[in-house]
C-alpha cells in the first residue's frame, strides 16, 4: 500500500454542519405552526405576517442548504471511492489527499497528488452520474439525467479540466521555485459505475470512468522525462510539510 497523508477532513466538517443546518430548518416551521396555534397569535394579524415570513424564508433556505448538501456529499463519496482505489497501489507511491496549495495569489486543493517514481500526478474525482458531454474548450459541461419515469434533467457543471490545468500551474510554479521541476500529468477521475461520457477532448486530455482504467494509467504512464530520485526526494518533504500544515 502506498504512502498516504490526508490533510484535515474539512469536507466532512462542511457536511455534517450542513445536515444539522437541515434539521433545523426542516423542523423550525413545525415548532413556529405550533407557537403559532397554541398561543393563539393568528389573533394578531401582524404576527402573523412575521411567521409566515419567517416560515418562508426558512423553506427556501433548507432548499438551498439541501442543495449545497447534496453536492458535497457527492463529493466526499468520489473521494472515499478514489481513495479505496489507490490504496491498491504499492509501496512505491506517496499519495496526498485533499492536500492545499498555494503560490502567490493562487490558490486551490487537490483531490490527490501522487508522487510515483517517476513523474507526479494530480487526480480531480467527480462523482457525477448519467450522460456527461462537453468540450476541452468549453467553460462548462452538460450533466443529463433520465430517470425511470421518463423524466429528463439537465444541468451545467464547470468543466473539471480548467480545476486540473490551473492546479497542475500552482504544483509547477511551487516546484520551479524551490529549484524542483519534475514532469507533473493531471487525470480527470469519473468514479460512479453510471456515468455515460460523450466527451470531445485533446489526445493530452487523461480521462478514466473505473478503476481499473485509472490503475492501469498510473501504473503504466510513461513521462517525456523521468524524475531526478534526488529531487523527488525533497519534492516529497516539501508536499509533506505542506499537508502538516
Amino acid at each position: 500500500m502506498p504512502d498516504i497523508h490526508k490533510h484535515g477532513c474539512e469536507n466532512f466538517k462542511k457536511i455534517t454542519f450542513l445536515f444539522v443546518l437541515q434539521v433545523i430548518l426542516g423542523i423550525l416551521p413545525v415548532i413556529l405552526l405550533l407557537i403559532y396555534i397554541g398561543f393563539d397569535l393568528f389573533k394578531y394579524p401582524i404576527i402573523g405576517y412575521i411567521f409566515i415570513a419567517v416560515i418562508l424564508v426558512g423553506a427556501i433556505s433548507n432548499i438551498t442548504v439541501a442543495k449545497r448538501y447534496n453536492v458535497l456529499l457527492s463529493g466526499f463519496r468520489g473521494e472515499k471511492s478514489l481513495m479505496r482505489t489507490v490504496k491498491k497501489l504499492g509501496n512505491e507511491y506517496m499519495v496526498f489527499s485533499n492536500l492545499p496549495i498555494r503560490y502567490k495569489k493562487n490558490r486551490s486543493e487537490i483531490d490527490l497528488l501522487i508522487i510515483s517514481p517517476t513523474y507526479l500526478l494530480i487526480i480531480e474525482v467527480k462523482n457525477h452520474s448519467g450522460y456527461i458531454s462537453g468540450k476541452h474548450k468549453d467553460d462548462k459541461w452538460i450533466q443529463r439525467k433520465v430517470y425511470r419515469d421518463g423524466k429528463t434533467t439537465e444541468t451545467e457543471m464547470q468543466n473539471p479540466l480548467r480545476q486540473l490545468r490551473r492546479q497542475r500551474d500552482i504544483v509547477k510554479s511551487i516546484l520551479q521555485a524551490n529549484e524542483l521541476d519534475q514532469w507533473i500529468e493531471t487525470v480527470l477521475y469519473f468514479s460512479s459505475s453510471s456515468v455515460h461520457l460523450y466527451l470531445d477532448l485533446y489526445d493530452s486530455d487523461n480521462v478514466c470512468s473505473s478503476e481499473k482504467e485509472l490503475l492501469e494509467f498510473i501504473r503504466t504512464y510513461k513521462p517525456p522525462r523521468k524524475a531526478d530520485p534526488e529531487k523527488l526526494d525533497q519534492v516529497k518533504k516539501l508536499f509533506k510539510e505542506m499537508c502538516e500544515n
